[in-house]
């Protein structure tokens, strides 16, 4: 074995294993196909466009879509729908998140604090157009826009000092669930059912305006939405929905867990919900028999 089909073995391993087994040897064959020169054999590596689209490749078999991929695992098909499960609570997310800005802003107007709000602001805007773009099938202008709110989040991270731990907390839960839906939507994924995610896009609406008058609050009511959300994940018997819920759930202790050390008032209320998110995370999921995965 020659220096650059080692290479490209090795760049091949960040695929599945059971892609692989069928596919290894007729992609090693193309890429060596016109590369003849001993020179080049022995000291060439992957160029870099080979390389990216084996990465993208890698992306779509390990959270693969069932229709796209005849022979996948069941279990790479439950792990796909679930990161891109997790990917549209982010996008309910930041729903929430701009409802809950906006209202905030509009109880400030003609506030002592409505003169520091600058054009940038606009850009919290990105998940109310994300949403329906995906929910139409237009997935880069979905992750396009819902980048705009992270990429604020992103910049804010690299300021030192305790306001930017504070601000890495309370984000992480966008953060993560916003590379889910980069990773997950995929070119071979499947569009989200319309009909039934705009009532979710209607709840986050809705729980924002809460949200935005009750201020530090807030959090809390997310929480418990949280938590109900993943009671009814299991009694519906909707796996799927019911994983995502379990991470979406850890993800926001950390934030809720903070602000229950900062705020001293609302250890009480707070407890209680740490403890029932520490039980979305834990519990078990409950599949209908029979029951295709689907996302919400």
């Amino acid at each position: 074995m020659r220096n650059l089909e080692r290479r490209y073995r090795a760049l091949l391993k960040v695929l599945p294993a059971w892609y692989r087994r069928d596919r290894e040897e007729e992609m090693v064959g193309i890429f060596l196909a016109e590369r003849d020169d001993d020179l080049d054999l022995e000291h060439s590596w992957p160029g870099w466009g080979e390389t990216g689209a084996v990465l993208g490749l890698a992306v779509r078999t390990h959270l693969a879509a069932g229709a796209a991929f005849p022979s996948v695992p069941a279990k790479v098909v439950w792990r796909g729908e679930i990161v891109r499960a997790l990917g549209m609570l982010g996008l309910l997310l930041g729903i929430y998140h701009t409802t809950a800005s906006a209202v905030q802003i509009f109880t400030l107007f003609g506030g002592p604090y409505f003169a520091d709000l600058t054009w940038w602001r606009l850009l919290d805007l990105g998940p109310l157009v994300a949403f329906p773009a995906l929910l139409s099938g237009r997935r880069t202008l979905a992750k396009v826009a819902a980048a705009a709110p992270a990429l604020l989040s992103v910049t804010a991270l690299v300021q030192p000092g305790p306001a930017a731990l504070m601000w890495t907390v309370f984000q992480l839960p966008s953060l993560l669930t916003f590379a889910c839906l980069c990773l997950g939507f995929h070119r071979e994924a499947p569009v989200p059912p319309a009909r039934r995610l705009l009532w979710w896009g209607g709840g986050a609406v809705v729980l924002g305006v809460v949200g935005g008058i009750a201020a530090s609050e807030g959090l809390l009511l997310l929480a418990l939405v949280t938590v109900g959300a993943r009671v009814f994940a299991f009694v519906r018997g909707d796996a799927v929905f019911g994983r995502a819920l379990s991470w979406f759930a850890g993800l926001q202790l950390a934030p809720l867990v903070f602000m229950l050390l900062v705020w001293d008032q609302l250890v009480a209320s707070g407890t209680v919900l740490v403890v029932l998110l520490a039980l979305a995370v834990v519990a078990p999921v409950r599949r209908r028999p029979k029951a295709a995965p689907q996302i919400g």
